[in-house]
């Protein structure tokens, strides 16, 4: 689908075609898919074009979606394809912990599980926890201290963790890529559970994982570790797709509206 409309771009007055995906989290009359379609001054071939492309996507409904499992159907997953696959890491994408919509990118239900499942070797991008990064860049690089970290924006994000911590880097500004773009962690940290390979970012600048270098970037060779466990939901596949032996999507507790079916929309119409 998408590779037709591009092929339409520049092509018999049509100029450009874009598809608006929806946002279900807004609860506004417009929050939906829209088919936007630009032509050479011909409004009446753009309207039909678009109705036309409209209906099309409208019909893939619950047809392209990914599969969504549960943090621990999801842990019994990622397991069974890092044993069948060993060269390169599985990626969990804790897809409702994102802050690119709109939720603090602080949970710990997906990390807590892992942890208590006895996963060693696994690395996250990323916990929002200003106050946490505060007390690493204080204690600087090489200290081992005790940290609650995460949980912290509200019950919805699952209680903090509690652990002692080696401060492997702390730096005044941590960050990614995302295509040509540089994006911003703010003053970050990471830290090493002591007595594991467990490393975790801790983050200032909310903002969801778009590409593996949120990893090298501060120090960790992301092929090196048995999974990723990342804070998105669609705008890292592009970056993570490449490395991954799997991409695994976990639907865990967060304050994220994510079942349209039961969202209380009042402005819709």
């Amino acid at each position: 689908f998408v590779d037709r409309i591009k092929a339409l771009h520049g092509k018999d007055g049509v100029l450009s075609v874009s598809v608006i995906h929806g946002f279900m989290a807004a609860d506004v009359a417009e929050m939906g898919t829209r088919i936007l379609v630009v032509t050479d001054d011909d409004k009446a071939k753009g309207d039909a074009l678009a109705e036309r492309l409209g209906r099309e996507l409208y019909a893939l409904r619950e047809k392209t979606a990914m599969t969504m499992l549960s943090a621990a159907d999801g842990i019994d997953r990622a397991l069974a394809v890092r044993a069948e696959n060993p060269g390169k890491p599985v990626v969990i994408a804790d897809i409702w912990d994102n802050p690119g919509g709109g939720v603090p990118g602080d949970g710990t239900f997906v990390l807590r599980q892992m942890l208590a499942r006895g996963l060693d070797r696994f690395a996250v991008a990323t916990i929002w926890d200003p106050i946490a990064v505060t007390f690493c860049l204080a204690a600087g690089e090489g200290a081992v201290i005790d940290l609650r970290f995460g949980g912290k924006a509200g019950p919805q994000a699952g209680e903090p963790i509690d652990a002692r911590v080696r401060v492997l880097k702390a730096v005044a500004e941590g960050w990614q890529s995302f295509g040509p773009s540089r994006v911003t962690l703010g003053p970050t940290a990471l830290v090493r559970l002591e007595g594991t390979e467990v490393d975790i970012i801790l983050n200032t600048n909310r903002t969801q994982t778009f590409e593996p270098d949120i990893f090298s970037n501060i120090g960790v060779d992301p092929m090196t570790k048995d999974m990723l466990l990342i804070k998105s939901t669609n705008h890292f596949y592009a970056g993570f797709e490449p490395i991954a032996a799997e991409i695994i999507y976990v639907s865990a507790p967060s304050s994220y509206p994510s079942n349209p079916a039961v969202t209380n929309y009042t402005k819709l119409t």
